[in-house]
Parts: structure tokens; C-alpha cells; sequence
């Protein structure tokens, strides 16, 4: 029965369909005086806390403190519920509308969306995007639901400013980055070292950079899911390539995690995700975490379970570069290196990234300013496209949502593919 109380043990008598009236209280089905039970011995359902049964009165000050700390971690779990790049963009636009409310004299907090709909026209007439207004309108109304204050986003004032904004500066295209489609991807792997790097952690920043470019290719990584990688999240698989276990993304902000795979390249070792891992793991098995990590890089990143010690490692049979498996399959994949070569104990910020890919495409001759840490990831999906595989893969390797999004990587190919025009001015002869 689906309407049994979870508790119950599956093979739990089923109730009656007609349950009979409750006899009143203090009696038996006889109407003779029986004793009520002893609160005591009433029997506990399964999976309540023993600390909330029978449980003694608190004194004021103790339930006050535990209130607070129990707010203040709501408090945390509130502001985890977007993603740190959602929680960054939120954090900027709030400083900007609270600076104009304060220079206007006005309360931040005030829950009036006649003061936002103000504010939104100050900043169309500025110029700022339609795509930009509306993250402002998402973070002031996101500060309010933290500060418990109503706020009305579907207010007719503000709706019909928002549409008469759109209507009047339009949409903009947003600003795509250039895809780093394999002829590319093969120039900026070329360029690698930067001819500046230390003698002693050139080689390891090679193959580490190697590895992040041709694995956030293959995989269609976004730069945040690059640099969230663990060791344990990346395997060979003979005859194969590797897999790419992806813990938590954009389109996956639970974390039910998911696993990519990405084929070896047989025939161009040079450009091959297998040969490039291996490359890269060789200096990263190695390494034993000793050096702390720089303040930019601790400042960005999130702090990992430090590895076992060489002594504790020697008494349980393990050495310093053979750990256990929980402990190395947790530390970073992409770990920062000293100028001596050292391996550093935390991840590194995203914006490496993006930095490695503007520094190739400096190195390789090509405008950095035109690519980004997106460019890997556009890249795979631009040269699939091109190749007219089909959208439900791509959609499976990039783990789109929605077509919409996916088809937009592919659509500078498709508008010269099977065009009107090529049969129209070209003369291209009609198969069949």
C-alpha cells in the first residue's frame, strides 16, 4: 500500500478499508474505564532522533544559542542554493544597485519595485544590456528573499519599464568566444612551454597544460568543471581512452554527478587526451603535496583533505607516492606548481584557465582577447557540428538541456550547410 507510513516494515498488515469509529476516549471497545498509557511506553516510530523524544526542557539561553546557530547555518545553505559564478555575478550587481540607492538616499532593502524599476532605467540609459538588467533584477530580488523582505518582481511598473527597455535597446548577441576547433587546439599545443616558465617546473607545467586543454576538450568542459577535477574522477580505459567522471556542473547543481568518455587518438599521439594524461600523471603521481598553496590560489579555492603523512604512510606499508586510494583519489587532478617544480596541495582557480588559453594563443600568434575558457568547450561542439554528427550526441558529451542551447555552437555551420544559395548563385548540381 502506497499510503502506509514509511516507517512500516513492507510485509505490514494492511489497514482496514473502513476503519472503525474511535471509541471514545478511556474506554475499550466495551465501553469499560481503561488506563491511558504511560507516555513513556507509548512505542517510538523508527527513525525519529532520540533527542527529540521524552526530551527534558532547555533552558531560555540554551534554546536562544542553539536558534542562532541553526539560523546562521540556514543562513549558509541560503546562499549555497546558486552556483559560485550565479553567487559572484549576484554579489557585483548588488554592490552596484545598493551604491546607487545610498547616492539617491534611499533603502536598499526597501522591497519597493517601483525603486528597481528606477534603477533599471539609470542603467539602460548607461548602457548596459538587457542581459545585464536582468541579472541586476535577479540579485536585488534574491537579497531580498534572504532578508525575508517581499519583493514583487511581476509588478506591473517594473514589468512594463523591463519591456519598454527591451523593446527599445533590443537583445544584444551575447559575446561568444572563439572556438578552439582541432587545427587551433594543435597551434596552441604547439606553443607549450611559455618560453618564460622556471627551468625546473617547465616540464611538469607542459604536460600539466597539455593535459587541461586536450581533457577540457575532449570532455566539453566548461573551466570550472576543469579545475573541480580530482584524480579519482579521471581513468584509462584500454583499447579505449579515458573517462571523465564530472561531480557537479552548470546544468547539474545537486551534483548527481555524471561520467564522459573520450576516445585515444591512435593516429596523432601528440594530440591524443590518453598520451597527455599519462604525461601529466607521471608529475602529479610524484608529487607529494608538500608545498602550501600560494594566497591567490588558496584564496579561490576550495580547501581539500590534506594527504597522509610520509611516517603514517611507511607504518601502514604505503610510501609517500603510493597513497591510499581515498586520499589520492581526492586530491586535485590539476594541482598549482612551485617555480621548483613542486606540486602545490590545492586546486587552482578557474581563472588559470582562461589565462593558460589567452597565453597559447599569444604564443601561437593568435588574439588572445578573442578566446576564452569556454573556447575548449565550444571547440568540441563546433567541430562535431561540422562534421554533422548528430545533436543528440553532442548534446550527451556537452550535457546540454536544452536543444536550443546545444544548436546555437553549431549554427555558424549549419547556415552555410544545404544554403539556398549555393544551388541559386553557384550552379551546385542536384543529386538524385
Amino acid at each position: 500500500m502506497n499510503d502506509l507510513p514509511a516507517f512500516l516494515p513492507a510485509d505490514a498488515p494492511c489497514p482496514p478499508l473502513v476503519r472503525p469509529e474511535p471509541e471514545p476516549p478511556g474506554s475499550d471497545a466495551g465501553g469499560k474505564p481503561t488506563e491511558m498509557p504511560d507516555a513513556a511506553s507509548v512505542p517510538v516510530p523508527l527513525g525519529v532522533p532520540d533527542s527529540l523524544v521524552a526530551a527534558p526542557p532547555m533552558a531560555p539561553a540554551a534554546v536562544s544559542q542553539i536558534l542562532a546557530d541553526l539560523s546562521e547555518r540556514a543562513a549558509t545553505y541560503a546562499t549555497q542554493a546558486s552556483g559560485p559564478g550565479t553567487q559572484r555575478a549576484y554579489r557585483s550587481a548588488w554592490k552596484v544597485y545598493a551604491a546607487w540607492c545610498d547616492k539617491v538616499g534611499r533603502e536598499p532593502l526597501s522591497g519597493d519595485p517601483g525603486l528597481l524599476a528606477l534603477y533599471v532605467t539609470r542603467r539602460a540609459e548607461d548602457g548596459l544590456a538587457v542581459s545585464s538588467l536582468q541579472v541586476a533584477r535577479a540579485a536585488v530580488r534574491a537579497a531580498h528573499r534572504l532578508a525575508g523582505i517581499p519583493l514583487d518582481l511581476d509588478d506591473a511598473r517594473l514589468g512594463l519599464v523591463m519591456e519598454g527597455i527591451t523593446r527599445s535597446h533590443g537583445l544584444r548577441p551575447r559575446r561568444q568566444a572563439a572556438a578552439a576547433v582541432p587545427d587551433l587546439l594543435r597551434r596552441l599545443l604547439g606553443a607549450l612551454p611559455a618560453p618564460n616558465s622556471p627551468p625546473a617546473a617547465a616540464p611538469a607545467l607542459a604536460a600539466r597544460h597539455r593535459a587541461m586543454l586536450l581533457i577540457g576538450f575532449g570532455a566539453a568542459l566548461r573551466r570550472s568543471e576543469i579545475v573541480a577535477l580530482r584524480v579519482g574522477d579521471v581513468a584509462a580505459v584500454e583499447g579505449r581512452g579515458l573517462t571523465v567522471r564530472v561531480r557537479r556542473g552548470k546544468t547539474d547543481q545537486h551534483g548527481r554527478g555524471e561520467t564522459i568518455a573520450m576516445w585515444a587518438n591512435h593516429r596523432d599521439p601528440g594530440f591524443c587526451p590518453v598520451v597527455a594524461y599519462a604525461a601529466w600523471m607521471r608529475f602529479r603521481r610524484a608529487g607529494d603535496d608538500s608545498q602550501p598553496a600560494l594566497a591567490s590560489v588558496a584564496a579561490e579555492a576550495p580547501a581539500l583533505p590534506q594527504p597522509t603523512s610520509p611516517a603514517a604512510d611507511r607504518a601502514t606499508g604505503l610510501d609517500s607516492t603510493r597513497r591510499s586510494d581515498v586520499a589520492s583519489g581526492e586530491k586535485p587532478l590539476f594541482c598549482g606548481i612551485t617555480g621548483a617544480g613542486a606540486m602545490m596541495r590545492q586546486a587552482m582557480s578557474d581563472k588559470v584557465v582562461a589565462r593558460l588559453i589567452k597565453q597559447a594563443c599569444g604564443l601561437a600568434g593568435l588574439d588572445g582577447e578573442k578566446f576564452s575558457g569556454h573556447s575548449l568547450r565550444r571547440g568540441l561542439l563546433t567541430a562535431a557540428g561540422d562534421l554533422q554528427l548528430p545533436l543528440v550526441d553532442l548534446m550527451r558529451q556537452s550535457r546540454h538541456q536544452s536543444v536550443d542551447t546545444a544548436r546555437r555552437y553549431i549554427e555558424a555551420g549549419d547556415a552555410w550547410r544545404n544554403n539556398i544559395t549555393e544551388a541559386v548563385f553557384g550552379g551546385k548540381a542536384r543529386s538524385g
